[in-house]
């Protein structure tokens, strides 16, 4: 243990950042992502190793975790605007339904078939769908890779995340709500139908607070001196209300600033959509840092190196989800009888999860509807979190080695015409 003069939050938030440098920088040497040296330096940090991240610090730390996850569904949602949708076209739109739907059903029956709770399949079933765009579009900048069948990659990207949390929004509810009322079908639809007021209540609150925003910008952005800075100080104001707001009254706050990015982004231009996108990137690397070190610190190591069960589980997670996309894009791109290349190796491009995947469980543990759960409740909840966040390192190791294989041989087939049926 530290000593007591070691143990301030800000000393330990000081650590966690330092051990985030190194470990990421040492991940990037090793070429391994560096979200995958955060989060061994999270498990390094944590309760189970040297213990800087007790549980109680963990606890102390939560603001910083939950404004982490408002800047990752904020950045979604501020690229969902009405003009890239419509740019995208059809055969994308398809695309990025079936791999959104194929992975939950595969997951889902996989975790099935291990013997898991249904609460615990159902959880991570519907956090399968989420994928890692940084890792593939890291992948696609270091190739300098283009052509029609890297735009597609990015555009199924572009609407994947968004789509994830609205139906892990959706399913997460339903699998807490049927742990919450376990004794009566009246129960249980009780809760289901306080689940969705919430979940509803959540995007009317985000959408509010973002035209709340659209019209103080109208106010600020006069060409007074130093405007630009107020205006980014009230939007960091927001954002901040936004999660108390959601937090205080029970919403689900990646929502929240899910549906206020959207708002705002359809609500400017596209330089200024761009400056704000880069305001929000100006704080957003620390605590992304410090998001995946605190996610680390949740993995619970001395319970996985005593239980292969949980490190089978995850594997299986990992594969069960990564062959449901490649599936599902497979017999889509066939069934819209696209090109060759697009059939065999796009659906390839999304083995990875991130940010996203542990935001959304680690949201849900930490919900006033699971740590309302009765502690037998709430251990299968706890399950599902150390499947996801063990399978989102064994996605980060392996990942974008699978990405790189296919965007060279999509890209390199398209290019030279190999891609056509």
């Amino acid at each position: 243990m530290l000593p007591v003069d070691l143990s301030h939050p800000v000393v330990v938030l000081g650590l966690v950042l330092i051990f985030a440098a190194l470990f990421g920088d040492a991940a990037e040497r090793l070429g391994v992502p560096w979200i995958t040296g955060c989060i061994l330096a999270g498990v390094v940090l944590g309760p189970d190793a040297i213990g800087v991240l007790t549980p109680q610090k963990l606890s102390d730390l939560g603001p910083f975790l939950q404004a982490s996850l408002a800047l990752i569904a904020f950045n979604i949602g501020s690229k969902l605007t009405g003009a890239r949708l419509k740019a995208f076209g059809a055969s994308i739109g398809w695309l990025a339904l079936v791999q959104l739907l194929a992975p939950m059903a595969a997951v889902l029956a996989a975790m099935a078939a291990l013997g898991l709770p249904w609460p615990t399949a159902q959880i991570a079933a519907a956090v399968s769908p989420a994928t890692a765009p940084t890792t593939t579009y890291a992948v696609v900048r270091r190739l300098g890779a283009s052509g029609p069948f890297v735009d597609r990659a990015l555009g199924v990207l572009a609407i994947n995340d968004a789509a994830a949390i609205l139906l892990f929004s959706v399913i997460s509810s339903i699998a807490v709500a049927g742990l919450a009322a376990q004794s009566s079908a009246a129960e249980t639809w009780t809760a289901l139908a306080a689940a969705g007021r919430e979940e509803a209540l959540s995007v009317v609150t985000g959408a509010t607070l973002g035209a709340f925003y659209l019209v103080l910008r109208d106010v600020i952005a006069g060409g007074r001196p130093g405007w630009d800075d107020r205006l980014r100080a009230t939007l960091y104001a927001l954002l901040l209300l936004a999660v108390g707001t959601a937090l205080a009254f029970g919403l689900s706050h990646l929502l929240t600033t899910l549906a206020m990015g959207a708002m705002v982004a359809n609500g400017v231009g596209r330089a200024e959509r761009e400056a704000t996108q880069a305001s929000v990137g100006d704080i957003e690397q620390p605590l992304y840092m410090i998001f995946f070190v605190l996610a680390g610190a949740h993995l619970p190591a001395t319970d996985l190196v005593g239980h292969g069960a949980v490190v089978m589980a995850a594997l299986v997670y990992v594969l069960s989800r990564v062959a449901g996309k490649y599936v599902a894009v497979f017999l889509g791109a066939t069934a819209l009888r696209l090109d060759l290349a697009t059939r065999r190796y796009l659906g390839l491009c999304f083995p990875s999860q991130g940010g996203a995947a542990m935001g959304l469980v680690l949201a849900c543990n930490g919900s006033q509807a699971v740590r309302g759960l009765s502690p037998d409740a709430g251990s299968q909840v706890e399950m599902a979190v150390s499947i996801v966040l063990l399978g989102v390192l064994f996605s980060q190791i392996f990942g974008p080695i699978v990405i790189d294989y296919a965007v060279r041989r999509g890209a390199a087939s398209s290019a030279t015409g190999g891609g056509n049926a």
